[in-house]
């Protein structure tokens, strides 16, 4: 029997998650973490261990949540460096460094720089990456079956570039400072759904 939580296969027993959630909360309770913040990055912490179970050095780990969910693209200019968080926290800059990478890449945040190379982490689960997939989705969606009708070649370089500056620019989706780093991840995103309807239009079975 499969146990769900949320639609994801837990790595742990709910009353496990639920402990350290709790611990968490005690965590950010003492350090007078801002309950918004707090709340984000205790939900960060359910995803994880839900599927990824306990990690074995707690407070980097809850650290790092928070990390992540302070440097939302939405809080730009944020000038907090990730030595200064570390130091605020009272805990090794590596250890944080290390939670926070294995945060992103089990959880799949993507990362976003601005001019001065800070990172800003995009939650695949919230709202800027669900308009990202939604604008792309439907703007490719158009071209290819304009590409159908026309007979011509759709410039994904062009859409990307429109798509990007709708997105920072009019709809201000996600601030301008990071429009080259969402010009790269809408490039990559169009190329996948291109294929996709390809795929499907040209009568071949899709493997998820």
């Amino acid at each position: 029997m499969v146990i769900r939580f949320d639609d994801e296969h837990l790595a742990v027993n709910p009353q496990e998650i639920v402990k350290v959630v709790r611990d968490a909360h005690e965590f950010f309770k003492e350090n007078k973490i801002d309950e918004r913040y707090e709340n984000l990055a205790l939900d960060l912490i359910r995803r994880f261990i839900s599927r990824e179970g306990v990690p074995r050095d707690v407070d980097p780990f809850f650290g790092a949540a928070l990390y992540l969910v302070t440097r939302h693209p939405w809080s730009h200019p944020n000038p907090l460096t990730k030595t200064e968080f570390a130091t605020r926290l009272r805990m090794k800059e590596s250890s944080l460094e290390w939670y926070t990478e294995s945060i992103v890449e089990k959880l799949g945040f993507t990362t976003l720089h601005d001019k001065s190379h800070l990172p800003f982490f995009m939650d695949p689960k919230g709202t800027i990456a669900s308009v990202v997939d939604s604008v792309v989705g439907g703007s490719v969606g158009e071209v290819v079956v304009r590409g159908i009708v026309t007979g011509n070649t759709p410039s994904y370089e062009t859409l990307a570039e429109t798509i990007a500056d709708r997105l920072c620019n009019i709809v201000k989706i996600v601030p301008s400072a990071f429009e080259q780093t969402i010009h790269t991840l809408v490039r990559r995103k169009i190329e996948e759904e291109s294929k996709k309807l390809t795929d499907q239009l040209s009568g071949r079975k899709l493997i998820d």
